[in-house]
């Protein structure tokens, strides 16, 4: 891959920016842009977790355009929302989320914007052997957005985030990648991802920034050997 694409994110916020965010101040930034994130927020079943990793959903519906095949496994689901956005760009999805609390939000969500019947949401460990042998056999995209932190901004105290950062419970992304039978991976990466080792890789490689050039986030798409085989880094 050569230099990312750059594509425009304009944070829009809601009507009534000035409202006082529920979940207290650190969320406020997330809280005014609500209605691009889920257009349907006032409907929705949202936590705080879910509002600050939300993709907005014009994007999230941008990158879900990109999958090939017709079945996607969403690794850390959270609320449903990457879930719902294939799911309405037609693909079939198996959602895995650890939390039973955030995946009770993710089924509202789906059946509010009419895709629960092409969204399988499972409470489960995605690294425990028992759920990867219980996986559809037929996946063809896996998406990842494993958590950058536990609270916004957690990946800034860190001057660069690489793959070691973004285990789950103690497995490498890559290994987890292995163990799974599918044919791409998506993934979507902090700002200060250290991007170098996906510059021999083949396909999508996407800065999400603002007018001001200030970057949100990576989204990276390759085929599953390539993302297996990325160095460390």
């Amino acid at each position: 891959m050569n230099a990312p694409t750059i594509r425009q994110f304009e944070p829009m916020t809601n009507k009534a920016e000035t409202d006082q965010c529920p979940y207290g101040p650190r969320y406020q930034v997330y809280w005014n842009m609500r209605y691009a994130l889920f257009s349907r927020f006032d409907e929705a079943k949202v936590d705080a977790a879910g509002l600050y990793t939300m993709v907005p959903e014009k994007y999230a519906l941008a990158m879900a355009r990109r999958a090939s095949g017709k079945r996607v496994l969403d690794i850390c689901s959270g609320i449903g929302s990457i879930s719902i956005a294939f799911a309405r760009c037609g693909q079939q999805v198996t959602g895995v989320e650890i939390d039973e609390n955030r995946v009770a939000m993710a089924r509202h969500n789906a059946r509010l914007y009419g895709v629960a019947d092409k969204i399988d949401f499972l409470v489960a460990d995605i690294t425990s052997d028992m759920t990867l042998e219980s996986l559809p056999a037929d996946i063809d995209s896996v998406f990842l957005d494993p958590p950058w932190g536990k609270e916004p901004g957690d990946y800034q105290r860190r001057p660069v985030t690489r793959l070691q950062h973004l285990e789950l419970a103690g497995m490498d992304l890559r290994t987890l990648v292995e163990k799974i039978d599918c044919h791409e991976v998506f993934i979507r990466l902090p700002p200060n991802f250290n991007l170098d080792i996906f510059r021999n890789v083949t396909g999508d490689k996407v800065a999400f920034t603002t007018k001001a050039g200030q970057t949100h986030w990576f989204f990276v798409r390759t085929t599953k050997q390539q993302f297996v085989d990325l160095p460390d880094g």
